[in-house]
């Protein structure tokens, strides 16, 4: 008796968890049906309060902040650059870049290239804004010390000063003759503090004083030699390899420059850190480069004078006049890029239109009752304004707008029209039914969302949870993106169930009422409204035959699943061979005059590498000095480092000259040490590190420097072709910085470390949200379905299509980069919702007979939302189609896997699902019935079933 009380039990518990899933959808579409009861009674209501609610959301705009500053959109904020980035900013008021020019010709050492060359530089030099501004106004400023190059007679009288004294007289003959240490310190103080200054340019010209005359009075033989024996500016006086400047050379025998085939002029433009906002100066892509506004507005007429010199030269190039001049500005990488990302609006919103027309067609039967432009509008009034509310709502809670927002638009379009289709379906579905037919309009629009919001609700809320997870990344852009896409997507949901259906419940009491499409106050007394059925359309037709014919055949099962087995193989070796690699040069269209900049320094400059900087500060500069030159020389010996300007290295050569003390061994006195620094800092040689160096107060001739806030080290690294080779450089350089052993503050920057530090990363980040959004959609369909098994073959197909994605990336060109993340965190979303509606359609649709008949159920499926399915991919390809006329990558890295995440949704949800489901899928949630055929339009078999068409039938 007992052991029949356990096997009662066991079985009434095992039921009771079979029943779980039938409940639990029982509920969701009864919920469903009396909010869609609700919203049919009062459609206009629903209307309004949608639109008030849009309204009132506006709000929030009042919050809205757009970020544009590149390291709070692309850098994770807790990494060493964000740290070092602010600190440097806090430290150094003043900071420069560069503005570049390459001049090419057969022989850029031609008296008429090199004259040439110089008539551009003074156009240059003489351009002013409208508002005044002049290259004056903005250019780095550096002492002349031209004048000050020949070694004067000492004489006791000068030697009074405190300063100097630490000079003795018996080592003058020993050493190079130095100004700043054998002149009187009120002579040369006096001299140097009346110094000139001039803007820093780095030219070929300076040799010949920016003369034209000269220079076309000279001969190449001249030029040659002036070239390889100029080693200090003749208008600055500071030491300069002019050789630097020049590509493409050939060398004689001896090693000496005869021919080059480019030359670079360079400008140096300061930045006051202090006056820099992003906010203000900064473009919408986040791509722009820290500079005030004044510098900006130069640099617009600085291309401007390139840009009508390079029209000209090339109007006039032939066979002999090769001419031609390729250029960049500190502002051209985030122009352009705005442009390509910006520019091409126009062309995208064709897609828009484009996809209106499909959903038109694809809705209405065509007669002039029958045209469906107001439903179809309504459909896309409601991601509109899920995408103004999800904008507004995030800006209330603070959450900044990043230039990868501009796709959402695009992701919340797929997956509105996508539950637009699947309404679609649904309405159509009940009027399979002749009683439902007959019913009152409210009914049939409350069995219609009772149908399609169980569906739609699933892959909606999956979506959501994905976003959310997906926010915890470190990258704070995708972050953005993820909070406003689960807002987004919720809000979407929100309106398609509410002011979606009351704008559907509105249109189809217009048809019922026969009223014009266009114009409603027309009557079409002659109207009459034809139901027909799902299974006559000529999609449900092509479906019926294909799947019962060849996809739930036993050799068209076969055939699906070696394809699937193939094209996963093939997913997979592509996704083990798909590479971490980001080029800042993929953003720039191959068209523009910095893309072929880029080229010409890459061809004529190929050990051009990238420009750092040790930053130290926060410690005692003479207590530490020994391990300063200590730090400089392992640089120095570094393989990934090109070159070094290493101030300790020569001042610790300067003392020792000069003053005959090795500071590799001996500590000075504080006082001392700033003595000889100054001294250092006031030198020929030492003067061009003045910039390295911020001191408490200013730096003053003839007298001891204060104490040292921060300094600086220049290096450049050598030119690296992939992250195989930059990541580990950029963590050797920072790992030698730690090693050094200085108490203090001691880093290595470079602005390229930006990317370099989210390359480093972003592999990770790939890796971690795709395997959060596969738990996601695991738990989610898992609570929302409650079918273990429908919701395991789910996680399959899910992850089949990552997989597929991934590994067809590759085959397709693209790499693991910041785009290529964002735009398989959008195709998750989507990915999830052709399973999800196949699956979802499987499990509620009954048989005729007690034993279930999976292939029929399959079979039923996939007729039922087969066609919606399909429709709404079609509809996200055509929307997206016109991003092949666009110039931008991250258009095409979306459009590349977003045709990947449709075509291998498609066949992992339409194909491999079906015969799966049909070979070894579960139980139907619905109660056997009796076939109603005799009730239909036609016996079109079994059919999707609602428990609601029971109740409201009995």
């Amino acid at each position: 008796m007992e052991i029949e009380e356990r096997i009662v039990h066991k079985r009434s518990f095992r039921s009771f968890l079979q029943r779980i899933p039938q409940r639990l959808s029982e509920v969701v579409e009864h919920f469903f049906y009396r909010l869609g009861l609700r919203i049919a009674r009062r459609p206009l209501k629903w209307i309004i309060g949608s639109t008030v609610i849009v309204l009132i959301s506006l709000s929030g705009l009042y919050f809205f902040h757009q970020e544009k500053n590149p390291v709070k959109l692309w850098v994770p904020q807790d990494s060493d650059f964000v740290r070092d980035t602010e600190w440097m900013f806090e430290q150094f008021e003043q900071g420069l870049r560069m503005e570049n020019m390459i001049l090419t010709a057969d022989d850029v050492l031609e008296p008429e290239v090199l004259a040439r060359l110089n008539g551009i530089t003074k156009e240059i030099i003489s351009v002013q804004t409208s508002d005044q501004i002049a290259w004056t106004d903005v250019c780095f400023k550096v002492p002349v010390i031209s004048g000050i190059v020949h070694r004067k007679k000492r004489s006791d009288q000068l030697l009074t000063d405190d300063f100097f004294e630490i000079e003795p007289d018996k080592q003058i003959n020993n050493t190079v003759f130095e100004p700043a240490v054998h002149v009187s310190p009120e002579l040369y103080c006096n001299v140097v503090n009346n110094l000139p200054k001039a803007c820093l340019l780095n030219s070929i010209l300076d040799i010949w004083e920016y003369d034209t005359n000269v220079i076309l009075h000279k001969t190449k033989e001249d030029i040659i030699k002036d070239i390889n024996t100029t080693k200090i500016s003749p208008t600055l006086g500071h030491p300069l390899n002019f050789t630097e400047l020049l590509g493409g050379i050939t060398r004689d025998k001896e090693g000496k420059i005869i021919s080059a085939t480019a030359v670079r002029t360079q400008w140096a433009v300061n930045v006051n850190f202090s006056k820099v906002d992003m906010n203000n100066f900064g473009n919408d892509v986040g791509t722009a480069d820290w500079a005030t506004d004044d510098v900006l507005q130069w640099e617009l007429s600085y291309l401007d004078i390139l840009h009508e010199n390079a029209r000209i030269l090339n109007d006039k190039k032939n066979v002999n006049n090769t001419l031609a001049i390729w250029y960049d500005a500190g502002r051209s990488f985030g122009d352009v890029t705005f442009v390509t990302m910006f520019g091409n609006i126009g062309i995208l919103s064709i897609g828009f239109i484009l996809m209106f027309f499909y959903v038109l067609v694809i809705f209405s039967d065509y007669n002039w009752v029958g045209w469906r432009v107001y439903l179809t509008i309504g459909g896309l009034l409601c991601v509109g304004g899920a995408f103004i509310a999800s904008i507004s709502v995030c800006s209330a809670l603070g959450i900044s707008y990043g230039p990868v927002h501009t796709s959402l638009p695009f992701m919340l379009l797929a997956l509105g029209i996508d539950d637009n289709f699947l309404i679609m379906a649904s309405w159509k579905e009940i009027h399979t039914y002749k009683l439902n037919q007959n019913k009152p309009l409210e009914e049939r629009i409350a069995l219609m969302l009772g149908h399609a919001g169980s569906a739609i609700i699933i892959t909606s809320l999956t979506d959501v949870v994905a976003f959310i997870i997906g926010a915890s990344t470190i990258l704070p852009s995708l972050q953005s993106f993820c909070i406003y896409a689960a807002v987004g997507v919720l809000l979407t949901f929100l309106f398609q169930v509410t002011f979606y259906v009351a704008f559907f419940t509105v249109d189809a009491r217009r048809i019922e009422n026969k009223r014009n499409s266009i114009l409603p106050c027309i009557v079409h007394e002659n109207f009459v409204q034809k139901f027909t059925s799902p299974q006559e359309e000529p999609a449900a037709k092509l479906i019926n035959k294909l799947y019962s014919n060849i996809i739930l055949t036993k050799p068209g099962k076969i055939m699906i699943v070696l394809i699937t087995i193939v094209t996963v193989s093939a997913g997979i070796m592509g996704t083990l061979k798909l590479e971490q690699w980001f080029d800042p040069g993929w953003f720039i269209p191959s068209h523009s005059y910095l893309s072929k900049y880029i080229d010409v320094r890459r061809t004529q400059y190929p050990e051009h590498g990238y420009e750092a900087m040790i930053l130290m500060g926060d410690f005692n500069y003479t207590a530490e000095f020994p391990k300063l030159i200590n730090l400089a020389e392992k640089f120095g010996n570094l393989s990934t480092i090109q070159s070094i300007n290493s101030w300790p290295s020569d001042f610790a050569k300067f003392v020792l000259e000069y003053f005959q003390k090795d500071l590799r061994y001996e500590i000075l006195e504080d006082v001392e040490f700033r003595k000889y620094l100054s001294k250092f800092l006031f030198s020929r040689n030492g003067g061009k590190y003045q910039r390295n160096f911020r001191f408490e107060k200013s730096l003053t001739c003839g007298e001891s420097t204060a104490p040292i806030l921060v300094a600086t080290i220049d290096l450049t690294f050598k030119r690296f072709y992939g992250p195989h080779q930059w990541i580990p450089a950029m963590d050797e350089s920072k790992q030698v910085a730690h090693d050094a052993g200085v108490n203090g503050f001691v880093t290595v920057w470079s602005e390229v470390f930006s990317l370099w530090v989210t390359d480093k990363l972003i592999a990770q980040e790939v890796q971690r949200n795709v395997f959060l959004a596969l738990i996601c959609v695991m738990g989610m369909t898992g609570l929302l379905i409650a079918e273990l098994q429908t919701c395991f073959w789910i996680f399959l197909c899910v992850l089949l299509t990552l997989l597929n994605v991934c590994g067809f990336m590759y085959f397709w060109g693209l790499t693991i980069d910041i785009a290529s993340c964002i735009g398989l965190e959008l195709g998750i979303g989507l990915c999830v919702d052709y399973a999800a509606h196949v699956a979802h359609a499987f499990i509620n649709a009954a048989s005729v007979s007690e034993n279930e008949d999976r292939t029929k159920r399959a079979h039923i499926a996939v007729r039922y939302i087969g066609a919606a399915v399909a429709y709404g991919a079609g509809s996200t390809l055509l929307a997206l189609s016109m991003m092949v006329f666009s110039d931008s990558y991250v258009f095409h890295a979306f459009l590349k896997i977003f045709v990947l995440v449709i075509l291998f949704g498609l066949w992992h949800g339409l194909f491999l699902l079906p015969v799966i489901l049909s070979t070894i899928g579960p139980g139907s949630l619905r109660s056997h019935r009796e076939p109603e055929s005799p009730e239909k339009v036609e016996d079109t078999g079994d059919t999707v079933t609602s428990p609601l068409n029971k109740a409201t039938e009995s």
